[in-house]
């Protein structure tokens, strides 16, 4: 009888790789959960946000509103909960806010050192109304939000400013084809479309509230292509809660020329600087901006206009903001610039450029 060779006594490779996965697919590893959803580390129970811990963590790490079987969230409000959980931290107090206010000071002082030393510029501006961004990103609750990992705080990168401002200075500053390829994406030897201007991330001042939102639409069988669907009346709407950055949160902008030294850069850098404050004012950043999202103003603007306005036989004396009579002068409502046709106190009656007229809250308009 033959001797078996080295290579016939030894075991196939393969062979044990299948008796390995047929050893663990007959055992415990049965009750696993479905490909690409994994159990919280037993510890995750136990966490909770304090008000200057990394909420961008906790938000997109430590959602415990899963099943027990893991096949979606446990009951119609588990996503509605958890965001509503991060929105109103301390719920029956006064709201806190996400971040650690020493580490923002820090972070806002770099940035606004590094412009200094860079020769660039930097501005503040506020959130006239809700702000939101980075819904498209990957999250258990499907409407994801941006978050600086460092700070745990709500940010706007600086390549969604770059789209914004160029997307301005095109469509309605009318910059020419050559300046907008000089300031924003000139053609590189290696292909790469950078400009003379340098666009950074946008980063709040301060700690940042936030507000729990929904939107409700209400044909989902059609949006989904379905068989035979129509937008009808007869759907149900389906609640979609999602976070957003509340008013009144200011952020800081900052923008460097590629090369200080070019005087060229430097004035691309402060037109471009331009062409960011109007459009966040006028276009606004993040998502949703067609109904009224994302616009950021210059509060102090505002007070200056509304003083300068102000006019009396002694010393001049400032007039509040309620105090002031609207009419006939121009607002931004809904996203839209309208005229106000006849200030009643508490309310306004406005007037829609297509004619429409429509009585507001003299809270939502914001004067031009």
């Amino acid at each position: 009888m033959a001797r078996p060779t080295q290579h016939q006594s030894r075991p196939n490779r393969r062979d044990q790789r299948d008796r390995s996965q047929n050893r663990s697919s007959s055992g415990s590893h049965q009750s696993a959960p479905p490909s690409g959803k994994r159990p919280l580390y037993s510890a995750a129970e136990r966490v909770t946000l304090a008000s200057t811990g990394n909420a961008g963590l906790w938000y997109d790490k430590f959602c415990d509103r899963w099943k027990p079987d893991w096949t979606g969230f446990a009951g119609d409000s588990g996503k509605r909960d958890w965001i509503g959980q991060i929105a109103n931290i301390g719920a029956g107090k006064s709201q806190k806010k996400v971040g650690d206010g020493a580490l923002m000071t820090e972070a806002v002082r770099r940035l606004e050192d590094l412009v200094k030393a860079q020769a660039g510029c930097s501005f503040r501006r506020t959130t006239a109304w809700r702000f939101v961004t980075g819904l498209g990103r990957n999250h258990p609750v499907e409407n994801g939000f941006a978050w600086r990992h460092d700070l745990g705080t709500p940010f706007i990168a600086g390549s969604s400013l770059k789209g914004l401002a160029r997307a301005y200075a095109r469509d309605w500053d009318g910059l020419s084809c050559e300046e907008i390829h000089r300031i924003f994406d000139q053609k590189l030897d290696a292909g790469l479309g950078v400009g003379s201007v340098v666009f950074l991330d946008a980063l709040p001042t301060e700690p940042v509230a936030l507000h729990a939102d929904v939107m409700t639409p209400h044909y989902g069988p059609w949006y989904q292509g379905g068989k035979n669907a129509v937008p009808a009346d007869w759907h149900s709407p389906t609640p979609i809660p999602f976070l957003t950055v509340a008013p009144d949160q200011t952020f800081v902008f900052a923008i460097l020329p590629r090369n200080r030294s070019n005087q060229q850069d430097q004035e691309d850098c402060k037109r471009a600087a331009d062409f960011l404050k109007e459009a966040l004012e006028t276009l606004g950043a993040g998502a949703k901006t067609a109904v009224g999202y994302g616009q950021f103003i210059d509060p102090q603007s505002e007070e200056v206009e509304i003083q300068s306005r102000t006019t009396t036989t002694a010393a001049s004396t400032p007039v509040s903001r309620e105090q002031q009579n609207w009419s006939g002068r121009e607002a931004i409502v809904y996203g839209e610039l309208v005229r106000i046709v006849e200030d009643r106190d508490r309310h306004l009656l406005i007037r829609f450029p297509d004619g429409g007229e429509e009585e507001v809250e003299r809270e939502e308009a914001r004067l031009r």
